[in-house]
């Protein structure tokens, strides 16, 4: 039911719009804890490094991310293990200074993951809306 100005009774929003906000506030604390990750690494790490970091970083937020949406909302999570494991160890084989970073593919594999997660439980509520409930 609407009011005159076509708004929806009881302040309810439309599912689409309300579904809208919800994904976004849900993504923002993965993607601020990652400019968060960002800034730390900008501000700490000597300039000679900070090409490699970025590397690292969004390497990690990108293949955690893709893990995160392919395996969906209830998918395996032994995927992003792998992944973590993988990277952390392979780094740690490598020369200075991609020893060194080895640790800051954790944070950032497990930010994009959380975002990926996100993305795939936003497109599953697109799919399949939940009607409002009215009491």
């Amino acid at each position: 039911m609407r009011t005159n100005r076509g708004e929806p009774v009881g302040g309810q929003e439309p599912d689409r719009r309300r579904a809208n906000r919800e994904f976004g506030l849900r993504l923002l604390i993965p993607a601020a804890l990652f400019v968060g990750l960002l800034v730390l690494i900008v501000s700490t790490v000597p300039s000679e490094v900070i090409l490699p970091a970025v590397v690292v970083v969004s390497g990690g937020v990108l293949a955690g991310g893709i893990i995160g949406f392919l395996t969906g909302v209830r998918g395996p999570h032994w995927p992003i293990y792998a992944l973590i494991f993988t990277t952390v160890a392979v780094l740690l084989l490598l020369p200075s200074p991609w020893q060194g970073l080895a640790l800051v593919a954790v944070p950032a594999a497990a930010g994009g993951y959380a975002m990926g997660k996100e993305i795939a439980f936003f497109r599953l509520d697109r799919r399949h809306p939940v009607p409002l409930v009215n009491h």
